[in-house]
């Protein structure tokens, strides 16, 4: 028997030549499934209406400065596939405590938060993504619920890069009727990833579990 020490490469032709095509479909599989666990989340918006304005809010560094943004679009946002999505507090104009909260888990942004603070929910195939706009002083606004006047949340901006993160949307709320503006609570929407299953990982370990016990039980003959 040859115990002369492999280099890397003879170690790995090796290993391909002494796994068996079972061994190597099982890796893969479970490679194949902790990848697509991991592909990224998407969401959508559908536009019902839209909004325009004069007192305007600038996401960077929650600044307020007129011509950032001079109009927006209201509707609702859904999951195009399962996974996460973050919600992040960019700043607000309100006097009153206004924030988002995440249905689901409780989670919510409030006006004493730090710019740049997230919260986290779950999101499935088809479904809203569960989040309420709310003011202790206006009306709260759920997504996916209609609502008339001017209480209501519009999409500011898309793919916006600010000093808080880049941001797949830009979304103010309006708290009341008074006002003709979508600045009193401002947030960033992103969709994330889903966390993958322990199970995912589990396959991934034996599958390399199987090809290490081949290789030593090779390597001790």
């Amino acid at each position: 028997m040859d115990l002369r020490p492999l280099g890397p490469t003879s170690y790995w032709l090796f290993i391909q030549e002494e796994t068996s095509m079972g061994m190597k479909t099982a890796l893969a599989a479970s490679a194949i499934a902790l990848l697509s666990s991991a592909a990224s989340a998407q969401i959508s918006f559908t536009t019902t209406g839209s909004v325009s304005f004069t007192q305007l809010f600038n996401p960077d560094g929650g600044v307020f400065a007129s011509g950032a943004y001079t109009s927006g679009d209201t509707g609702y946002f859904t999951a195009d596939t399962d996974g996460r999505f973050s919600l992040t507090y960019l700043g607000q104009e309100s006097t009153y405590d206004d924030g988002v909260r995440i249905v689901s888990n409780g989670m919510a942004l409030h006006e004493s938060d730090a710019i740049g603070t997230s919260i986290v929910g779950d999101m499935t195939t088809g479904g809203m993504l569960d989040f309420t706009f709310f003011a202790s002083g206006g009306d709260d606004v759920a997504n996916g619920v209609v609502t008339t006047g001017h209480s209501t949340f519009a999409v500011l901006g898309r793919n916006v890069t600010t000093s808080a993160g880049t941001f797949a949307y830009i979304v103010g709320y309006n708290d009341s009727y008074r006002h003709d503006d979508w600045d009193d609570f401002v947030i960033g929407i992103n969709p994330m990833a889903p966390v993958p299953e322990p199970s995912s990982y589990a396959l991934l370990l034996a599958g390399l579990g199987v090809i290490g016990f081949a290789a030593r039980r090779r390597l001790g003959r």
